[in-house]
C-alpha cells in the first residue's frame, strides 16, 4: 500500500507473482481511489513516487466534487459512467456490473492501457472508489502481463479490505431493508468475481482482441506488458 494523504486506496502494481515464475514490476502502474482528494502532503507524495500521468476513469458528472487546485501532473480522462448501464447501481451482482462495463466501455478501456503504456512510468489510473473501473483496467493489464489469476484477484480484494469501514458506515445510514440489501449487494467482495470475468472474456474472444479491436495501440499494450514484466 502507498500511504498518499487524503485517499484510502492506492498501490503500486508491483510485486505480483508471473505465472512461470518471477514478479510484476514496480513502479510501472499505480492505481488509486480519488486522486483530487490529495491533501498537499498526499500530493507532494504523488510527485515524490515520479508520477507522470494520470488516466482518471471517471465521467464528467463525476469531477464536480473534486478540488478547484489541479493535481501537479498531467491528467487525460477517460469517463466510464455506470449510470447509463444501470442509473440505481442496482445490480444483480458484481459479475453483472463488471462485464457490462467491460462490455459498454472497451473504447475507453483501450484508451486508458495504450495511455499508461505511452506514459514515462510510473503512470497513475484511478476512479471514484478505485475498485471496480479501476480493477477492471489493471486486471486486463495483468493479466496481458501475465501475473497469476490469484494474485489479481487478491491485489483487487485490497480495495475490499480498504473501503470495509466505511462500507460498514455506508451500510448502517441506508433508510430501508431494501437500500441496505442494494447497498450490501454491490459492497460484496470482488477479488475473485474480477479474475471469474477476466476469464470469461478471454475464453470469449481474448482480452487482448478485445482491446486492440476497440482501438488500443498494439506497440503501447506490448510496452505496458514488456514493463510491468520487468522486461527490457
Amino acid at each position: 500500500m502507498l500511504r498518499w494523504d487524503g485517499c484510502v486506496n492506492v498501490r503500486d502494481l508491483g510485486g505480483l507473482p508471473l505465472a512461470g515464475g518471477g514478479e510484476t514490476a514496480y513502479r510501472v502502474v499505480v492505481r488509486a481511489d480519488w486522486l483530487p482528494g490529495l491533501s498537499e502532503a498526499g500530493r507532494q507524495a504523488l510527485v515524490e513516487y515520479g508520477v507522470s500521468l494520470v488516466v482518471d476513469l471517471r465521467p464528467d458528472r463525476e469531477h464536480e466534487a473534486d478540488e478547484i487546485s489541479p493535481l501537479p501532473v498531467p491528467i487525460v480522462r477517460q469517463g466510464m459512467d455506470p449510470r447509463p448501464l444501470q442509473p440505481a447501481w442496482d445490480w444483480p451482482s458484481m459479475r453483472e456490473a463488471y462485464l457490462a462495463l467491460a462490455d459498454h466501455y472497451r473504447a475507453e478501456l483501450a484508451q486508458a492501457l495504450t495511455l499508461l503504456g505511452d506514459a514515462e512510468p510510473p503512470a497513475a489510473i484511478h476512479c471514484a472508489g478505485g475498485r471496480d473501473r479501476t480493477g477492471i483496467a489493471c486486471g486486463m493489464a495483468l493479466w496481458l502481463a501475465g501475473a497469476e489469476p490469484e494474485a489479481i484477484a487478491a491485489d483487487h480484494a485490497l480495495s475490499d479490505e480498504n473501503w470495509a469501514p466505511f462500507n460498514e458506515a455506508w451500510l448502517a445510514e441506508a433508510p430501508d431493508a431494501a437500500e441496505r440489501e442494494r447497498r450490501r449487494r454491490v459492497s460484496q467482495p470482488a477479488g475473485r468475481t474480477l479474475v471469474d470475468v477476466l476469464e470469461e472474456i478471454e475464453h470469449r474472444e481474448g482480452i487482448r482482441s478485445l482491446l486492440l479491436g476497440a482501438g488500443a495501440d498494439e506497440a503501447s499494450l506490448d510496452r505496458l506488458v514488456a514493463r510491468l514484466r520487468g522486461e527490457p
